[in-house]
């Protein structure tokens, strides 16, 4: 989802390379070829981890580069938010929310997940296509619980009361 977002057409990568200006923690002219090594980094994780069933090295090196690129993601995202950078999120594409704590803590639990996807990729020899389908169908509920953590967040947040646009005394 997260390379879909970004690649999908030419404004949806500007949007995401601006959103990195935004963040102010690359050199400008690192930025352009930053976007491009992140959406290609992601499109990699991908195809490595649809490859892992095949090669488990391929599984391996898919989350190793996942738990780098992520790695950079939370100290991109960390940085932002002790500045107090007001930038909107373009992790997964069009957010209206700009990065705060929630973006640090997510980036950093999912760096833990695919850490530990290094640790255990290739430690178990073959496994069963039923654990395969368990996987794939977990990380599909996980990953689409992340893309709208936004929105799950804030069904969570107290809801503020509207005030009255005219008080009467």
């Amino acid at each position: 989802m997260a390379a879909l977002s970004k690649i999908r057409s030419r404004a949806a990568f500007s949007r995401f390379a601006q959103s990195l200006t935004a963040m102010d923690v690359l050199p400008a002219g690192w930025v352009r070829v930053c976007a491009v090594l992140v959406a290609g980094g992601e499109v990699a994780v991908l195809l490595l981890l649809l490859a892992s069933p095949l090669a488990a090295p391929a599984g391996v090196v898919g989350c190793a580069l996942a738990a780098g690129l992520l790695l950079a993601f939370t100290a991109g995202a960390t940085l932002t938010v002790i500045r107090r950078v007001r930038v909107v999120c373009r992790c997964f594409g069009a957010s209206g929310a700009p990065m705060g704590r929630l973006h640090v803590l997510r980036n950093g639990v999912l760096t833990l997940i695919a850490a530990g996807g290094v640790l255990s990729s290739g430690s178990a020899g073959g496994t069963a296509p039923a654990y395969w389908a368990v996987a794939v169908a977990g990380g599909a509920v996980v990953g689409a619980l992340v893309t709208r953590l936004e929105d799950v967040a804030a069904l969570f947040r107290p809801s503020v009361p509207a005030r009255p646009e005219h008080a009467h005394d």
